[in-house]
Formats: structure tokens, C-alpha cells, sequence
């Protein structure tokens, strides 16, 4: 074999060689995008990633990831759409596991002066009637922990609260105005859409609707 023949062929395998690390490379960085795409899907439809779970720390964060809301609708009459809401610890639940017992939505914000008004009212209520199995779940409008947390000290609030990160619940329920408060019967269904401040009198008054 000549010189010139030697060096065409180790130049032709070295080409091959290079080649053949391209296609790897390649190969591993589509499976990396793959993945990557993968894990959006999973995490980025409603279920919470988790810096955000440790944002809002104690507090439930809402999703409607793999909720059919189908049959749901946020009127009198009708199913309440559903959703999830994941716990710190992990585990998950919705708000079909409350079936059976009447419930109340309360949806607010801490800048929000109505819902300041109305909050201290909601305690009372559920402390009143929590042990004939009322449950009042106060959503809270994309706010951060600490002035949720705050807020949670300030009125006493021992119903559970939970962090709508991405309104997406909000826009579920078909409302963007606070407070609202939707008032659903032991069969799962809506009772009473409330939109605006609920007094002492209107709020007893709804009540005996879903009890």
C-alpha cells in the first residue's frame, strides 16, 4: 500500500469515525429534547412543578390536570367542575372527595377590601357549622406564601386555604371577580353563584340552601 493510499484510508476512517460520533451525539440530544418535552406536558397542565409547592409552602396548590369537567358546569343546577389540589406532602386531592357533605368556594385575594369584609363572617360560619360536615375552601388568587400566610393569621382562618397559582380554577368557575363564593350541594351540585361581598344575613340566608 502506498503512502497515498494509507493516508486516504486513515482519513476516510477518521470521516467515519466523526460521522459516526455526530449521529450519537445527535441521537442523544432528540432524546433529551424528547424527554424534556415530556415532562412540560406532565407538569405544565395543571399539575403544580414543584418550586412552586415550596413557594407557597403549607398551602395547597389547585390544578385541574386530568379533571374532566365535561358534565361541570359553574351555574345553579349543575355539577361543579372539579379539580385537584396537591399537598405539600405529595399526596393529592379534589374536590369530589367532598361529596356528601355541602360546600362552599370562596374565591379572594388579600389586596381584595370586599373579601377583607366578608372573611371574618366566613370563619364564623365555618366554626358554627363545620361539625354538621360544612366545608368552605378558600381559594386564593396567585398570591405568594407570606402575605397569604399573613392574611391566614390576621382572620383566624382555619378552613383550608388554598394558592390558585394560575387562575386556572378561577377561569373554570367563570369568574374573575372577588369575592366570589359558589355554595354546593351535598350531591356535588351548584346551589347558589354568588359574585360580589357576601353580608352576615345573605350568607346564613345561601347557606340553608347546601345544609
Amino acid at each position: 500500500m502506498t503512502e497515498s493510499t494509507l493516508t486516504q484510508t486513515v482519513s476516510k476512517q477518521h470521516n467515519q469515525r466523526r460521522q459516526a460520533l455526530f449521529v450519537l451525539v445527535l441521537g442523544l440530544l432528540i432524546a433529551a429534547v424528547a424527554i424534556f418535552i415530556a415532562i412540560q406536558d406532565r407538569t405544565g397542565v395543571g399539575e403544580a412543578p414543584a418550586g412552586l409547592v415550596q413557594e407557597h409552602g403549607v398551602f395547597p396548590v389547585t390544578s385541574l390536570f386530568g379533571i374532566d369537567n365535561s358534565a361541570a358546569q359553574p351555574d345553579a343546577g349543575h355539577a361543579a367542575p372539579n379539580f385537584a389540589f396537591h399537598l405539600p406532602d405529595g399526596t393529592t386531592a379534589t374536590l369530589a372527595d367532598y361529596k356528601g357533605q355541602p360546600v362552599m368556594i370562596n374565591f379572594w385575594a388579600t389586596w381584595c377590601g370586599p373579601c377583607r369584609l366578608e372573611m371574618p363572617d366566613l370563619v364564623r360560619t365555618y366554626e358554627t357549622h363545620k361539625g354538621n360536615g360544612l366545608v368552605i375552601l378558600e381559594i386564593n388568587s396567585a398570591e405568594a406564601h407570606e402575605p397569604v400566610s399573613e392574611f391566614v393569621k390576621e382572620f383566624g382562618m382555619t378552613m383550608p386555604v388554598l394558592i390558585d397559582a394560575r387562575r386556572e380554577v378561577m377561569s373554570e368557575y367563570k369568574t374573575q371577580s372577588l369575592p366570589s363564593t359558589f355554595f354546593i350541594d351535598r350531591e356535588g351540585n351548584v346551589q347558589v353563584r354568588w359574585i360580589g361581598f357576601l353580608t352576615a344575613d345573605v350568607l346564613e340566608a345561601q347557606l340553608d340552601k347546601i345544609l
